[in-house]
């Protein structure tokens, strides 16, 4: 999972930080939305990049008296965020949605049953595009990389509704 391993080194990056503050910040950034990074994951991941020496862990006096490890990037992590960038803008961009085995199966089912669902997918869809304008707005405020991937899946909302429009119309008019 190199995704997860880019997003906690460059969190990491920009300032030493506890799991516990790695964890929000990836919750903050919505990274959920757009990857397969869950809360759990984020705490093994931490203690997996100190083992392999990427992160070293120092211990700083907490809010409640107990101290607390915190998180800095060394300079083999520095190297590995920088060959992951590189690896990840190289490689092609896999596409998957879940939904399209819906699609592929459509045309086993009813064609009322099928309509249906296509409608179920489209207002998913809209959706999702609803929130992304919301995020977007929410926080306008945030580094233009960030904001940028809000536009980015708002921009795939607006072709997948397109897409399927077409879709929709060819499938209906089918058989």
């Amino acid at each position: 999972m190199a995704a997860i391993d880019l997003a906690i080194l460059g969190i990491v990056l920009e300032k030493a930080q506890s799991a516990y503050d790695i964890q929000k910040d990836v919750e903050a950034h919505h990274f959920s939305r757009w990857t397969g990074i869950s809360t759990p994951s984020v705490y093994r991941k931490v203690r997996e990049l100190e083992k392999k020496g990427y992160l070293r862990s120092g211990r700083v006096k907490g809010d409640r008296a107990s101290d607390k490890a915190v998180y800095a990037i060394t300079e083999e992590g520095r190297v590995y965020f920088r060959q992951l960038m590189d690896l990840h803008a190289s490689q092609e961009i896999p596409i998957r949605f879940d939904f399209n085995m819906v699609v592929v199966n459509l045309s086993r089912l009813e064609k009322g049953d099928a309509m249906c669902l296509i409608r179920r997918l489209r207002e998913n869809i809209e959706a999702s595009r609803r929130r992304c304008a919301a995020y977007a707005s929410e926080y306008a405020d945030i580094p233009l990389s960030g904001r940028t991937i809000f536009e980015q899946q708002w921009m795939l909302c607006e072709a997948l509704l397109d897409w399927l429009d077409t879709f929709e119309g060819q499938f209906r008019d089918e058989g």
